[in-house]
């Protein structure tokens, strides 16, 4: 009672085994607290666990999947954890820490994820680790990983995905969208192109072919029931077509459900201009 709060008060919650808590079990930092205890010393945050904690967009399996990746050295002894993914490895070249917890490299984190991942959810996450507002890597970091990986699996999809990549996106859905046209053989558009109007106002546009003057920007509902930003959203619209720009919207129904349609109507209007 020193503290005020009786024994029987003070009820431990599981984390995993032999790891308990006082605090709430399900905070995904206090579960990446426990697994560096178990790690050790050398145990460090690595792979999409990582990531994660640095706030990177990730595919939804990732996000779905609430295994801890942890790296230890290879000669470490390890029991069975099946909340943790262990990685061993002796590549620690490239320590940093995340809200004062030691974890690898984040570029490097992203070559540990080309085992496992297709190339497309590989250029989705590095889209995302180079994204436009506040990134955390460039190409070149992530191709310095690459090459600092010899024999690690997955390395030539890394290398596939990072031709695909590209830099100042700003959503998982838009880097779909591109890889989408990009994989129907249509060019690949440029990413945010700043627009400015006859009035000095500048406007982002999602994916555009400038020399076309053909738009396409990715709708995601953000702003549904919001009658200001929807009333923005129309005479923006209005202002790049009074300009001469065509803009076609696709909403995440089209792109996940009737892409074939989205390829078309890009196609045609490429076509018509």
């Amino acid at each position: 009672m020193a503290y005020g709060v009786s024994r029987r008060q003070i009820v431990p919650r599981r984390i995993f085994r032999g790891y308990y808590s006082l605090t709430e079990p399900d905070s995904f930092q206090e579960r990446v607290k426990a697994a560096l205890l178990a790690a050790g010393k050398q145990g460090l945050v690595c792979g999409p666990t990582a990531l994660r904690l640095a706030k990177v967009a990730l595919p939804t399996r990732l996000t779905d999947d609430q295994t801890l990746w942890i790296q230890v050295p290879k000669s470490q002894a390890w029991p069975y954890r099946p909340e943790i993914h262990l990685v061993r490895s002796d590549r620690t070249n490239s320590i940093t820490h995340i809200g004062g917890l030691p974890t690898l490299g984040l570029p490097q984190c992203w070559v540990q994820l080309a085992r496992d991942l297709h190339v497309n959810e590989l250029v989705e996450v590095a889209d995302a680790m180079t994204r436009r507002q506040y990134p955390i890597a460039t190409k070149n970091d992530l191709s310095e990983a690459i090459g600092s990986s010899p024999g690690v699996r997955g390395v030539p999809k890394a290398r596939a995905a990072l031709d695909l990549c590209v830099e100042g996106t700003d959503s998982i859905p838009e880097t779909d969208l591109r890889l989408l046209l990009v994989g129907a053989g249509l060019p690949v558009p440029k990413v945010n192109l700043m627009v400015m109007d006859p009035h000095g106002q500048w406007y982002y546009l999602d994916m555009s072919y400038e020399e076309y003057m053909l738009a396409i920007e990715y709708d995601g509902a953000y702003h549904v029931g919001d009658r200001q930003q929807m009333f923005r959203d129309a005479a923006r619209r209005r202002t790049l077509e009074d300009m001469g720009w065509r803009i076609i919207t696709v909403t995440a129904d089209d792109l996940y459900r009737n892409p074939s349609s989205v390829v078309r109507s890009v196609y045609k209007a490429l076509l018509s201009r």
